[in-house]
C-alpha cells in the first residue's frame, strides 16, 4: 500500500460522486493524499487551504466548468499541473479554451473519459517528474 509520507497533494473536481471515490482510492493506494471536490467553488476553498501540486479536473460541471476553476486556481499559482478530464473533448469552444490555455501553461494534460487507471497515473507521475528537476 502507501508508505508513510504521500509524494504530493493532488485535488480532484468532478460532479460525479463515482469518479472522485474511485480517484481517490486508486490515487491514495498510490502514495498520493487526495483532497475531494464536487464544485467549483469547493475546489478553490480546498486549493486555498492546502495548496496542492496537481488538479484533475473534470471539465463539464454543473454551475462552474473544469476550465474556468483551473483559470482561478492559476491566478494563484500559474505553474500548478492540471489533467483534465472530460466526455466532450470533442467540443469547439472547449478545445479552443484548452488551445489558449496550452499557450500559456503547458503542464496540463487532458484524458478522454471512460479512461485507465493506470494510463491515468502515468500521465500524473509524467507531470509530477517534470517539475522535480
Amino acid at each position: 500500500m502507501a508508505s508513510e509520507n504521500p509524494t504530493q497533494t493532488i485535488l480532484v473536481v468532478d460532479d460525479e460522486y463515482a469518479i472522485r471515490v474511485l480517484l481517490k482510492s486508486f490515487l491514495e493506494g498510490h502514495n498520493y493524499e487526495i483532497l475531494l471536490a464536487e464544485s467549483g467553488e469547493e475546489a478553490f476553498r480546498l486549493f486555498e487551504e492546502s495548496q496542492p501540486q496537481l488538479v484533475i479536473s473534470d471539465i463539464m460541471m454543473p454551475v462552474e466548468d473544469g476550465l474556468s476553476v483551473v483559470s482561478r486556481i492559476r491566478k494563484r499559482n500559474p505553474s500548478i499541473k492540471v489533467v483534465y478530464l472530460s466526455a466532450w473533448i470533442d467540443e469547439a469552444d472547449t478545445e479552443k479554451r484548452l488551445n489558449e490555455e496550452l499557450e500559456k501553461y503547458p503542464d496540463y494534460r487532458l484524458v478522454k473519459k471512460p479512461f485507465d487507471l493506470d494510463a491515468l497515473l502515468q500521465i500524473i507521475e509524467d507531470l509530477s517528474s517534470s517539475s522535480a528537476a
